[in-house]
């Protein structure tokens, strides 16, 4: 598959997310990060991380929101809000990596 193709394949997996090239992706089963078009597929066919090779579309996230080290987290009429507490920490595009360690 190429990069579109992926990204196309991970939405229609994806029940919580609708992912677009160049979106980064979080992994709260390994605490990575990596580019929608980088997911991997596992096994049986479906989407998973490329660092862990074991999660599923339900451990991706749009922002590392488990690490309260990295964000914050505010309730508002809204709902609850995410935010950076450093620099946004950003994958680059054939490059997964894991997040800087810290207190998960």
């Amino acid at each position: 598959m190429n990069a579109e193709e992926k990204k196309a394949w991970l939405n229609e997996h994806d029940p919580l997310h609708e992912w677009a090239m160049g979106d980064d992706v979080y992994c709260l089963h390994c605490d990575a990060v990596f580019k929608a078009e980088d997911v991997l597929c596992d096994d049986v066919g479906d989407p998973t991380c490329p660092l862990c090779i074991s999660s599923t579309p339900l451990d991706f996230a749009e922002i590392p929101w488990w690490r309260a080290d990295l964000v914050s987290e505010k309730t508002d009429k809204g709902g609850i809000a995410h935010k950076w507490l450093i620099m946004p920490v950003r994958a680059i595009a054939g490059k997964p990596k894991h997040l800087p360690a810290g207190g998960r």
